[in-house]
């Protein structure tokens, strides 16, 4: 089932806007101007310039590829699904930690108000978290129209500053910009890292792309349009600010643009902003909330998460249990730090990847010109690696050791996430397990299998028409050799069909001292099946094909069954037992959906039947029946 389309173009370029402006606006400027003073102007400038190249490069990608992965999606298809997945991965980090971050700085603001405790804070932030989760199970057009509510708020708040600080302004202040020497210039670019911020955000709407109609073109373009108003605000929002009040009060003050609004208007005109710069900060929060459960399900979709985050719910078509992942990982990042503290360990993070995201685009130029592109970066090698390196060198400047290697950690924790829900689909990693743990299968899965699964397999091929029967990934052999003994006549046959060597040797052991002659374990992978002329007449006219624990482990599962239906004679049967896990994170979607199995294998010419035999740790799916006639 797909995501619903429910987002038009005046929709998303509000999303867009309250996505993509966060807290930077009302925490960063203070900061750029403890750090460069009034030259934290220029940190500006080159903080928007840097961002519309950004989003130039997200509106081309996102018209090549307009699909729920976003920045994962994008560099998948340029680097492999290796890089794709660590892009992804950091930008489910960045996820997390901005809506703890934003939440956090959201609920600080009520500081202007009244002192609020820890515990306090941290009791609001999880009903805050959880309401807004509720919204986005219910579906992507009451989170849209709840998205533009917190958009309005943002660009009434900005307003109001812009008012206050323009009444004031003072352009003799603007005298104090020097840069005419290069010691000016570091400040300058390291105020700039921590303005760069305030547009933090592209990445989350690309994720609503299949939640969004006619994508390839409302997407660039409400991309490129939002960062325009998003920076022509900020450029007025800075230069109000700067030239209004004085620059030390400024720099030092924990809630600045407040202290634009109280040299003009009266206190109530102060807590009206105050109000609204918290709505802003959280209507922030809620849009990474509502779009990060999107990427999580197209990584699930992919393969390289587990797949049941990829489940839609019939009803409201939203990614439900990859948004009850989603909230569950913000509760427990909720407590992890400061607001200050968050932002040091996102922003090393946030600038890799989107320096990967940027070299996507030359990358794709050069190895797929001919992509259908509904937008083009303006000389984009050239562009893209001058802002890559602006970008990096700022890193190098401007982050702590404590910063990159919390980071580092972070992205590490990715490594077996990526490595458990690929080994069904990954060849090499397969063959190498499987190879290793020939013995360790043998001794501990052998008694298991004859005990919990063969007798029941047994039964349903215990029928003197069944002859040839061939054992799909035999692994050992516990199963071919049972069946060859008990089952298949003398003259029959039985084949097991197997890509590790080590199994096979103790498959072909087992069968020799038990002399066993009805069989033959074959070295190949099941995807060769048809390659090979000699492997390819064997396995033809078969009685019965069989498995054991193989379904979870084929990619091209479709390919395989339409080779089973080619080889089996007229009502020849199948008999599948597979493995589903509780929590559904080691097995695959197939497994747990009784539907999503019956589909699978009537389009391929199957009557199946399913029976569920439960266990302790797991549920075994038996799954058997025969060809169509």
């Amino acid at each position: 089932m797909e995501l619903k389309r429910g987002l038009g173009f005046g929709m998303f370029l509000l999303i867009s806007i309250n996505a993509i402006i966060g807290t930077g606006i009302f925490f960063a400027p203070g900061i750029a101007a403890s750090i460069a003073g009034m030259n934290s102007f220029i940190s500006w400038i080159i903080a928007i310039v840097i961002s519309l190249f950004i989003a130039l490069v997200l509106a081309e990608l996102a018209s090549i590829f307009p699909k729920a992965g976003g920045v994962y999606e994008y560099s998948q298809r340029a680097f492999g699904k290796s890089v794709g997945f660590f892009v992804g991965w950091i930008s489910w980090i960045i996820s997390n930690i901005i809506i703890a971050m934003l939440t956090v700085g959201g609920l600080d603001y009520l500081g202007v108000f009244f002192p609020i405790s820890h515990t306090l804070k941290i009791i609001l932030a999880i009903g805050f978290i959880l309401i807004i989760n509720y919204v986005s199970f219910k579906g992507i057009e009451i989170s849209g129209k709840m998205l533009i509510g917190f958009a309005i708020m943002t660009i009434s708040a900005l307003v109001l500053v812009m008012i206050s600080g323009g009444l004031a302004v003072d352009l003799t202040a603007m005298r104090a910009i020097e840069i005419t020497t290069l010691s000016a210039m570091m400040p300058i670019m390291i105020a700039m890292f921590y303005a760069i911020e305030t547009f933090f955000g592209w990445e989350t709407v690309t994720y609503l792309s299949e939640e969004t109609k006619n994508p390839r073109k409302t997407i660039p373009k409400g991309l490129i349009l939002a960062t325009v108003i998003i920076s022509i605000f900020v450029l007025i929002v800075i230069f109000v600010s700067l030239t209004s009040v004085n620059i030390v009060e400024f720099g030092e003050s924990s809630y600045p643009l407040l202290l634009v609004v109280q040299n003009t208007f009266s206190q109530k005109v102060v807590s009206a902003v105050a109000i609204l710069a918290v709505l802003n900060i959280l209507g922030g929060a809620a849009s990474w909330i509502i779009s990060t459960p999107r990427l999580i399900y197209a990584m699930a979709r992919d393969k390289v998460l587990p797949e049941s985050f990829g489940d839609v719910h019939k009803k409201n078509r939203t990614p439900y249990k990859a948004i009850a992942f989603q909230a569950a990982v913000t509760l427990l990042v909720l407590g992890s730090g400061s607001y200050w503290f968050l932002l040091d360990v996102v922003l090393p993070l946030a600038i890799i990847m989107y320096v990967i995201v940027m070299l996507s685009v030359p990358k794709l130029r050069i190895s797929k010109p001919k992509l259908k592109r509904g937008f083009k970066v303006p000389f984009p090698i050239a562009t893209t690696l001058i802002i890559s390196a602006i970008l990096l060198g700022c890193l190098v400047i401007s982050t702590t050791l404590q910063s990159i290697l919390l980071g580092f950690v972070l992205v590490c924790l990715g490594i077996p996430l990526f490595i458990i829900p690929s080994l069904g689909y990954h060849e090499k990693i397969t063959k190498k397990i499987s190879d290793f743990s020939a013995r360790i299968s043998y001794l501990f899965n052998k008694k298991k299998i004859e005990n919990d699964i063969v007798e029941h397999i047994e039964n349903y091929l215990s029928d003197i028409t069944v002859r040839r029967v061939l054992d799909l990934g035999c692994g050992v052999g516990v199963l071919t050799n049972r069946i060859a003994r008990e089952v298949i006549p003398t003259d029959g046959k039985v084949y097991g069909i197997d890509f590790s060597k080590k199994s096979l040797k103790i498959a072909n052991r087992i069968s020799k001292l038990k002399d066993i002659k009805n069989i033959e374990f074959i070295y190949e992978n099941f995807y060769n099946m048809e390659k090979s002329k000699k492997l390819d007449k064997k396995l033809k006219n078969l009685d019965a094909v069989v498995g054991i624990g193989v379904l979870g482990y084929i990619d091209r599962l479709d390919f395989v069954l339409e080779q089973m239906n080619k080889r089996l004679r007229k009502n020849g049967k199948i008999y599948f037992v597979d493995y589903d896990y509780p929590g559904h994170f080691l097995d695959k979607y197939l497994l747990e959906h009784d539907d999503a199995i019956y589909d699978l294998f009537e389009s391929h010419g199957f009557e199946v039947k399913i029976w569920r035999q439960k266990k302790l740790l797991w549920t075994y799916v038996h799954i058997y029946g025969k060809k169509k006639e």
